[in-house]
């Protein structure tokens, strides 16, 4: 019944090729599982054996206990626990069956180490500045031919349960079921360098922004270039979106140029619910509190940005993150009008032939 439930866990396609090796490793204890090969440690935690273990040890600190009792576990069980749950979304109960260990305790260092590694996001999710701003200028320039760009802004709703309280029907968001709206800022190479997750699934993306602390560090002129956004974002001199009703060629060119470039963020997103499957609808909406969720999608957002980072591939059967874009804001809010000066000069600059 546990081989079963062990195999039956693995994605489908790799359950005929793990299925032997599993269920004769199954009954070992927990400590064994760094004795299985980095594709079996990748289809079940995410990660290979390396990353496991310097993850283990950058959290030592925090998760470490003198002694084992009162039922402490080791740190490599904690981590690994919850790699588990994140890259399948399972219930902890599942879990707890898979480590023997009870659920109460699975519940407990779930949120240890989701809270550990989120005291770590300012080493993994740094916006850029200095000669690495300018590096990555030259590559989204390389690659999409969209100059000035300094990142790719967009939301995303990661699903949720239904909240209690008065509180509930702002997590509604635009597609009818519930969500945090997240927003994030990606590089050329799909690595999150801002996130903002604590908004509502009903709040636009739009407010979001205008209410962070990136537009405000941009609006005080401390970055030289632009993001691009789309339309549901506001124009403004640091945040290109794309031309309503494109009237010349020059204006079609820059709009292709954006949309190829800002096609890398929606990816960024495929990959990491991707590969974090507690966010994706296919894993089941995550069966907690708002305010836990958020601590989850930053934790994620961690371990997203140490697998771009270490090169690992991309999983497979990303799951499709084309959402639809909110009401447009082209010309209508304060600081439209230079907005709309610095994209007409960028148009007549890069784009006109």
């Amino acid at each position: 019944m546990a081989a079963a439930l062990l195999v039956g866990m693995f994605d489908e396609e790799d359950e005929d090729i793990h299925r032997n090796i599993m269920a004769e490793r199954l009954l070992r204890p927990h400590n064994y599982v760094l004795n299985f090969p980095d594709h079996i440690l990748i289809s079940f935690y995410r990660l290979p054996r390396h990353l496991i273990l310097n993850l283990v040890e950058e959290l030592r600190p925090a998760l470490g206990r003198p002694t084992r009792r009162h039922g402490a576990l080791p740190v490599l069980v904690q981590v690994t626990n919850a790699l588990r749950f994140f890259a399948k979304g399972d219930f902890q109960t599942e879990v707890a069956s898979l480590s023997s260990v009870s659920q109460p305790c699975i519940s407990r260092n779930l949120m240890e180490v989701t809270k550990a590694i989120c005291n770590i996001a300012p080493n993994y999710i740094q916006f850029p500045r200095g000669e690495e701003l300018l590096r990555i200028k030259e590559e989204f320039l390389r690659q999409s031919g969209m100059p000035g760009v300094i990142g790719l802004i967009d939301g995303s709703l990661f699903p949720i349960k239904a909240p209690s309280g008065p509180s509930e029907p702002a997590y509604v968001c635009r597609k009818g079921y519930h969500a945090i709206n997240v927003q994030a800022i990606g590089d050329q190479n799909m690595v999150i360098r801002h996130l903002l997750a604590k908004w509502p699934g009903s709040i636009h993306d739009s407010f979001i922004f205008n209410t962070s602390d990136i537009n405000a560090y941009l609006s005080e002129g401390r970055a030289s270039g632009w993001l691009l956004g789309d339309s549901g974002y506001p124009l403004k001199p640091y945040l290109m979106t794309p031309v309503m009703n494109e009237q010349t060629e020059a204006e079609r060119r820059y709009n292709v140029a954006h949309k190829r470039c800002r096609s890398r963020q929606e990816r960024l997103y495929g990959i990491w619910k991707g590969r974090w499957r507690c966010h994706d609808k296919s894993g089941g909406y995550l069966q907690y509190s708002p305010e836990r969720v958020v601590m989850f999608v930053k934790a994620t957002a961690v371990l997203h940005n140490i697998c771009r980072m270490a090169n690992l591939p991309d999983p497979e059967n990303i799951p499709a993150m084309v959402e639809d874009e909110e009401e447009g804001h082209d010309g209508m809010h304060d600081g439209a009008q230079t907005g709309r000066t610095a994209r007409n000069n960028l148009i007549a600059h890069y784009f006109t032939r």
